[in-house]
């Protein structure tokens, strides 16, 4: 069997079947432990419209198959794995890929339990944005109808303990940087600028992160405490080269960027809570980097960020709403354009390298700062933004149409997301949707909007 997605998958299905006996469609049961192996098979397209030329072409196209396998070891610990196998092309890119998105096992004690392996965690309680998370990557390119498909496992060990009822900890540690996939990854970059990104783990020993919280359970409310120590799971930026051609009438800068892990401490606190049928839920998180942004232009600047979301059902609509802002402490003024985003003036170059005292290395420098700070909504002091998602079942829940939009008020990057998921018979799941990113020129979204903005669709089969 030479195709390794079809290897892989004839063992990972006949191998319990083999140990058991059983059908691997229905849960192999015994008296000690009970193991569930269940899975979906999809198939979808992203398409949009060249503007080269207005033609509709497809950017995005593949078919998956996941697989889940959950063990129960007669209470004394519990396996799981979620496995992810695609083939296709993403971003016309072909892909072919076998992905442990989880693979971990927890061991149960009276009143703790200890996790290891590869596992997804998400702290914080708001729908959109979780300024407390900061233990996951995430995938912001991903091409998936699943919005949770954008989490990614990090290798971890996770230990809970729950002394009273009312009261929980938790303490994760993470010895290696996984890097988040940031929105950028396909875009067509000036001729004069080359992007590195962190393709593997990095496993110098100086990458060990770490998370504690505290979970209070009260009376009609649900509050945590946490505290992240270590690496962002979202990189900065950093110039590593940079050299400049002056053979022309006009000097070329050409620049080599490189994705940089740093390090952070992340102090946050949230709480849940319901008045009648309406839920109210908040978070706020103080991030202060360990080094200084004006040192290097891959570290952001402290910020402040809360938000504050609410939910309620009406019959058969759901609405979701939520606001989130920033405070800069401390805040100081970019004083070039970013890098990536705005067209170079090359008159304006040729002139300030004519100037006495002028550092060319320190001027690039800071305008790869400035892109990090255009990247993580920091060019201004305060920024304000809310988002709304809007649903309703029909009949039966058989099709749910869908609205999800946000908007920030400071930048004026704009994201809306219409879809139609329609179930035509158990297990089969139709979906179509429409991606559409905007923003003022040169804004994130401005420049994520021409590979992002794109129509889907996907039918997933569940077994």
């Amino acid at each position: 069997m030479k195709n390794p997605i079809l290897k892989y998958t004839f063992l990972l299905v006949s191998f319990p079947a083999l140990l058991y006996g059983q059908n691997v469609s229905e849960p192999i049961l015994s008296e000690e432990n009970k193991t569930e192996i269940s899975g979906f098979v999809r198939g979808g397209l992203y398409g949009s419209i060249d503007r080269t030329d207005d033609n509709l072409y497809i950017s995005s196209l593949f078919t998956d198959l996941g697989l889940k396998v959950e063990n129960d070891g007669g209470g004394r610990f519990k396996a799981f794995a979620d496995l992810r196998f695609r083939y296709g092309t993403e971003f016309l890119e072909q892909v072919n890929r076998i992905d442990f998105r989880e693979a971990f096992i927890t061991i149960t004690g009276r009143k703790w339990d200890l996790s290891a392996g590869q596992k997804i965690i998400k702290w914080g309680r708001a729908d959109f944005t979780n300024p407390t998370s900061k233990l996951s990557p995430r995938n912001m390119i991903s091409r998936s109808p699943d919005a949770e498909d954008m989490d990614l496992g990090n290798l971890l060990a996770d230990l809970r303990w729950s002394p009273v009822s009312w009261l929980s900890f938790e303490a994760v540690v993470i010895p290696y940087y996984r890097s988040s996939v940031l929105l950028i990854e396909p875009l067509t970059l000036p001729y004069y600028v080359n992007i590195y990104q962190i393709e593997t783990l990095i496993t110098d020993k100086k990458m060990f992160s770490y998370g504690f919280k505290a979970d209070v359970h009260v009376k009609g409310a649900d509050l945590s405490f946490s505290l992240f120590d270590g690496y962002d799971p979202m990189p900065g930026i950093a110039l590593t080269e940079f050299n400049l051609d002056l053979s022309g009438a006009f000097p070329v800068p050409y620049t080599d960027l490189t994705l940089t892990p740093y390090r952070i401490r992340n102090i946050g606190a949230d709480f849940e809570t319901s008045l009648g049928s309406t839920g109210l839920r908040g978070e706020i998180a103080w991030t202060i980097p360990f080094e200084s942004w004006e040192t290097f232009e891959y570290v952001p600047l402290e910020e402040i960020k809360w938000v504050a979301g609410t939910d309620r059902t009406f019959g058969n609509w759901r609405i979701t709403g939520e606001y989130s802002g920033k405070y800069i402490p401390g805040f100081k003024p970019a004083t070039v354009d970013p890098i990536i985003g705005t067209e170079p003036d090359l008159v304006e170059l040729a002139s300030l390298m004519a100037t006495p005292g002028f550092d060319l290395n320190e001027y690039v420098r800071q305008q790869v700062g400035a892109f990090n700070r255009l990247y993580n909504y920091q060019l201004n002091n305060n920024y304000h933004s809310a988002g709304i998602r809007i649903e309703r079942d029909l009949f039966y829940g058989k099709l749910t149409p869908s609205l999800f939009s946000l908007y920030n008020f400071t930048s004026h990057d704009f994201l809306l997301m219409p879809v139609v998921s329609f179930k035509p018979s158990d297990g089969l799941t139709i979906t179509a949707g429409w991606e559409y990113y905007s923003g003022r020129k040169g804004s994130v979204y401005d420049i994520a909007d021409e590979f992002m903005n794109s129509v889907r669709i996907s039918l997933r089969a569940d077994f």
